[in-house]
C-alpha cells in the first residue's frame, strides 16, 4: 500500500457494514510502511471517530493490522476482543453521510473518486490545497500514533 501513488479505498466501502475501516486499514498499513504520503495518520478526526466508535486507539488499531494478513482477520479481531465496538462502528457508520458529508465531499474530489469531468476538473487545485492543508496540520501536530515504547513495527508482520 504506497499512498503516495494512489489513494486509500474511498470513505464508503464497507467491512461487515463498516464504513470508512477499509480506508482506516488501507492507510494503517501505509503508515506502518512509510508510505502515507500527504494523507493523515494520527491526526484525522474521522479516523478518531471511527475508533473511539470501536472502543480502540491508534496503536493497538496498528498492531492489530500490522498482524493480520486480510480484512477479514482484521475485523475478526475487533469483533473477538470488542463486539460491542462493532455494533456502535456500525451505527456511526450509517450516520457517516449526514454527520460528514462536506468533508466527505472535498475527499472524493480530492481522491478523484468522482467521475464527471467537472469534479476532474477539480482534482489539481483540490491536491494542491488539500496537500497544503495536510503538511500544515503534521507540522503543526505530528502523529504520534505509530509510537509504542520504541516498538519497531517491521518486526510485527
Amino acid at each position: 500500500m504506497d499512498l503516495r501513488r494512489r489513494p486509500p479505498r474511498r470513505w464508503n466501502e464497507e467491512l461487515s457494514g463498516i464504513k470508512w475501516l477499509p480506508r482506516l486499514i488501507d492507510k494503517t498499513i501505509a503508515a506502518l510502511a512509510g508510505r502515507l504520503g500527504g494523507y493523515l495518520y494520527g491526526q484525522s478526526p474521522i479516523d478518531r471517530d471511527l475508533l473511539d466508535a470501536l472502543g480502540i486507539g491508534y496503536r493497538s488499531f496498528a498492531k492489530i493490522v500490522a498482524n493480520s494478513a486480510t480484512d477479514d482477520d482484521v475485523f475478526r479481531h475487533l469483533f473477538v476482543n470488542a463486539p460491542e465496538g462493532i455494533e456502535r462502528a456500525r451505527a456511526w457508520s450509517e450516520a457517516l453521510r449526514k454527520d460528514r458529508g462536506t468533508m466527505l465531499f472535498i475527499i472524493d474530489i480530492d481522491d478523484g473518486y468522482l467521475p464527471q469531468w467537472y469534479w476532474k476538473a477539480l482534482r489539481a487545485p483540490a491536491n494542491l490545497a488539500s496537500n497544503a492543508l495536510m503538511a500544515a496540520v503534521k507540522a503543526l501536530f505530528p502523529s504520534r500514533a505509530l509510537d509504542a515504547d520504541n516498538q519497531d513495527w517491521a518486526k510485527l508482520g
